[in-house]
């Protein structure tokens, strides 16, 4: 009976357990009346997937502002990742390219199979023990604006939300879809922006729930995505959702959005050749239909943001009082490069009037005309409108440029996009690692984080990183040294613009 007794016991010692273990395996954050359950991530952080922020841009919303849902209907389960926004298989060939430069499989990266236009949705990574408000750090993706989703592996947050900070990723309208307006009687347009918006309004009146500050949201973004977040610093309606912006390879630029009649005139060939005549056969039509209009009249359009009185201006006018972190890493154009590099040289100078001056700094840089072009091009395109952007501001500004080569990436240098499982902690396994990435890691994660924190990245225990001026650019190299860069990027930026 004893014995009985003890098993009966043992059996209620084991389901109370399991009932504890169920409760601490799904966390609940409560908003209002309605329970959003998470889970938690092997390190304990606590991670909450796939909760809408807008309407389903679907039907009558397709080609529409995003609309948003700041009021919670009911109870969500935010234990799986959203639907990737309509895109093509390019995020994964992107990756597959990187991984065959450094001597990985590429199969070890599968392809992207759940996409829906319903996929207005972010996720949140907050630790599980919050004491006080923590800022608020917000990534927006990149890929060109046609690519990228919010929960790509290096942008999970889970490592980052270690460091005290309430991590948040979030998804917008890609391509055709979410850049290219539509040449019909419709005067809406850039909805991806406006996705980006309606996302930062939802932080805004949600995030204190899940321990953030909604006084204290820095955006930071890599490529399209960087650009984006330009783009949102001349967008009237963002003023105020942010606060502090981190700016990675913005390649796009302050001043690259399209003219309103380029674009629709793109639009009007593109739509023509699909035989698509009207809005409503355009909201009939399967999203793959849209995604992939015929590549001879969209194949040269980039997908920018648009010029409009609502989501962007034509004429630079910042929301300048936001301190800036920006930079870009040295390699950006290397791993792009094909063909006669003695070509692609001649065609970047082409319309210098100082294009000896600019060749001799090139041969003083090295004999590698490879290397020359790539370092035209990084520079031209990534770290000088880098520059531009933060001589733009009246705010703090710190610039960097990203110089580590990982093992085994010697063909394809500090390349675009290499710094984002630094800041993440979030290394593939199919990249080489060793000590220095670690310790660039670790330092690279407390820059970003103590200036989402304060809007300045020193703190204790790390380099001294001062702030850029027009009387004292100074540069911090982030790399197999940190330190003030000494590779003389500012200059060769003036001569670019001579």
């Amino acid at each position: 009976m004893l014995h009985l007794s003890r098993i009966v016991k043992l059996n209620m010692l084991i389901l109370i357990a399991s009932s504890l273990q169920l409760s601490i395996a799904k966390p609940v954050i409560k908003v209002g009346d309605v329970s959003i359950t998470g889970l938690i991530e092997q390190n304990g952080v606590l991670s909450y997937r796939g909760i809408p922020f807008a309407k389903a841009p679907i039907g009558d919303l397709r080609f529409e502002h995003a609309r948003e849902t700041l009021t919670l209907a009911h109870d969500i389960d935010a234990t799986k990742f959203p639907a990737v926004c309509p895109q093509d298989q390019g995020n994964v060939n992107w990756y597959r390219m990187v991984a065959r430069a450094v001597g990985a499989n590429p199969d070890k990266i599968p392809p992207i199979e759940n996409v829906s236009e319903d996929c207005l949705y972010l996720n949140i990574w907050k630790p599980a023990q919050v004491d006080e408000k923590l800022p608020v750090m917000v990534w927006i993706y990149g890929g060109g604006n046609v690519n990228g989703y919010s929960h790509e592996p290096n942008y999970r947050g889970h490592n980052l939300a270690t460091k005290d900070v309430v991590v948040v990723s979030v998804q917008y309208r890609l391509g055709n879809l979410g850049f290219l307006p539509v040449p019909f009687d419709h005067s809406s347009v850039n909805w991806g922006i406006s996705d980006l918006v309606a996302s930062l309004k939802w932080i805004q009146k949600h995030i204190s729930a899940f321990g953030g500050d909604p006084d204290s949201i820095t955006l930071f973004g890599e490529s399209a995505g960087g650009g984006n977040i330009a783009t949102l610093m001349l967008t009237p309606t963002a003023k105020g959702l942010f606060h502090k912006a981190i700016i990675q390879s913005g390649a796009i630029g302050p001043k690259a959005t399209i003219d309103i009649d380029i674009a629709m005139d793109v639009a009007s060939k593109s739509y023509a050749d699909a035989g698509i005549k009207s809005l409503e056969r355009a909201r009939d039509a399967d999203w793959s239909t849209l995604l992939e209009l015929p590549a001879e009249s969209t194949y040269s359009y980039y997908h920018y943001p648009v010029s409009d009185a609502d989501y962007t201006n034509a004429q630079p006018n910042w929301i300048s009082d936001v301190p800036m972190l920006i930079g870009a890493n040295k390699n950006e154009d290397l791993m792009y490069l094909f063909g006669d590099p003695v070509q692609g040289i001649e065609r970047s100078l082409a319309d210098k009037t100082n294009a000896e001056e600019i060749r001799a700094a090139l041969k003083n840089l090295s004999g590698d005309l490879n290397l020359q072009l790539d370092f035209l091009g990084s520079m031209s395109g990534y770290f000088c409108p880098a520059l531009d952007i933060a001589e733009s501001l009246e705010s703090d500004s710190y610039i960097y440029n990203f110089t580590r080569v990982r093992p085994g990436a010697k063909k394809i240098g500090a390349y675009h996009g290499a710094e984002i499982p630094y800041i993440f902690n979030t290394h593939d396994d199919w990249l080489q690692s060793d000590e220095m990435d670690i310790l660039l890691t670790d330092a690279m994660m407390d820059y970003w984080v103590n200036f989402a924190r304060t809007g300045n990245p020193n703190g204790p225990g790390r380099q001294v990183w001062e702030k850029y001026t027009n009387e004292k650019p100074y540069i911090q190299e982030l790399g197999d040294r940190t330190a003030q860069s000494d590779r003389g990027l500012d200059a060769f930026c003036a001569l670019l613009k001579d």
